[in-house]
């Protein structure tokens, strides 16, 4: 079959979102998880919701924002904290998600210009989308704490129902600043209008702030956990999409998208994207095998680089996983024997290392502890090879 010649018409609108939140009609169910979140904060309860990167959580976050801002008397800020190196930095996104959600203009903005007027907030405006930034003078360290209070105050003295969802929480331990979990738990406390939702894609760091006993945000939240869409849903919503826009997919076609992309969020997304971009008004399966073969090969250049950054003994181990798709014994003697991996101390330094990079994930289940690819198109590339 000849590669898959793309024909994009600017009238015709893709369904298939790869970034963003438009609206419920183009997003994939979650329903159980929003009512449970909806629930939970009605109750003032804080949250900790984690899941995998490119599993969907910051959609269902954008999802259910959208959905309970509609009611009267709502605020919800999102601030993703990924990128941050510190305090300040956190500080800053914090700062310019309340001023962008309250602008100068609605009376809340001024107020907040008024709380932080001791560190002369500069309004600036980004070169390309035009929005409003503010910029903070720190002169010194300590003024971190008491203006991470003044924020959270201001905030639940508004007359209003504040949510805040925090991404990439688990960031704030690479932050070099000591007691950062302390000063954030002691505000968090206190506040009686203002309930969070702490979003994390590193199970094992996110248990380390929330499931210790010793640290200060232990026993403070509920815990969720946003794991694959349902096989069901998720095949009934890619066929009326396309059916949607006049298009036939077979649901042999479906299932192998489903079952190739092993049902993450982002990657049956870009496939099912890419599938709806090409043109074709009937979808049958050596179609989709193209598409899926081309997305590989045009990742080929990033794959190989990554060769290029571990040593052999890790790709020799990554590989073995891609091959697995889902191992639970990585230590054991079978696997180590049948991918000529070495000893079990090799794949005990190589697995560490590739959970470190994030390029192997680890889930913890009912089960037992279960390692896998993260990245779902590089796992096809490997196991290919």
């Amino acid at each position: 079959m000849e590669p898959i010649k793309y024909s994009y018409n600017d009238d015709e609108f893709n369904p298939f979102l790869i970034t963003g939140y438009l609206d419920k009609e183009h997003f994939c169910n979650r329903e159980k998880e929003t009512a449970n979140i909806t629930s939970l904060n009605q109750g003032r309860i804080n949250i900790t919701l984690f899941a995998l990167r490119r599993m969907g959580k910051t959609g269902l976050i954008h999802h259910l924002f959208n959905s309970i801002e509609k009611q009267n008397k709502i605020a919800c800020l999102y601030i993703d904290i990924l990128s941050t190196q510190n305090m300040k930095e956190f500080i800053s996104i914090l700062t310019n998600a309340i001023y962008k959600r309250f602008p100068e203009n609605k009376g809340i903005g001024s107020k907040l210009l008024e709380t932080i007027k001791s560190l002369r907030p500069m309004v600036s405006f980004d070169e390309l989308s035009g929005t409003p930034e503010l910029s903070l003078d720190f002169k010194q360290s300590h003024q971190y704490e008491k203006t991470i209070q003044q924020l959270f105050e201001f905030l639940d003295n508004q007359n209003l129902k504040i949510i805040v969802a925090i991404d990439e929480f688990q960031q704030i331990l690479e932050y070099p600043e000591k007691n950062i979990e302390a000063t954030l738990r002691t505000f968090i406390q206190n506040l009686n209008q203002t309930n969070f939702i702490f979003c994390g894609s590193n199970q094992q760091m996110m248990n380390e702030i929330f499931n210790d006993a010793k640290r200060p945000f232990f026993a403070s939240c509920t815990h969720l956990k946003l794991d694959e869409i349902a096989y069901e849903d998720y095949s009934l919503f890619i066929k009326k999409m396309f059916n949607n826009h006049h298009k036939e997919i077979s649901q042999e076609s479906i299932d192998f998208i489903l079952e190739w992309t092993e049902r993450h969020t982002f990657y049956t997304q870009y496939v099912c994207n890419r599938v709806f971009a090409g043109g074709s008004k009937n979808i049958a399966i050596d179609y989709v095998r193209v598409i899926c073969k081309e997305i590989l090969l045009q990742n080929e250049h990033i794959y190989f680089q990554y060769r290029a950054l571990l040593t052999q003994g890790q790709w020799k181990i990554l590989k073995a996983f891609a091959k697995e798709g889902k191992v639970t014994q990585p230590h054991a003697a079978k696997f180590i024997h049948q991918y000529e991996l070495g000893s079990s101390a090799l794949v005990k330094r190589g697995l560490d290392s590739l959970l470190n990079k994030e390029m192997i994930s680890i889930s913890y289940t009912e089960n037992g502890v279960v390692y896998s690819v993260y990245d779902k198109f590089l796992m096809r590339w490997l196991a290919r090879s």
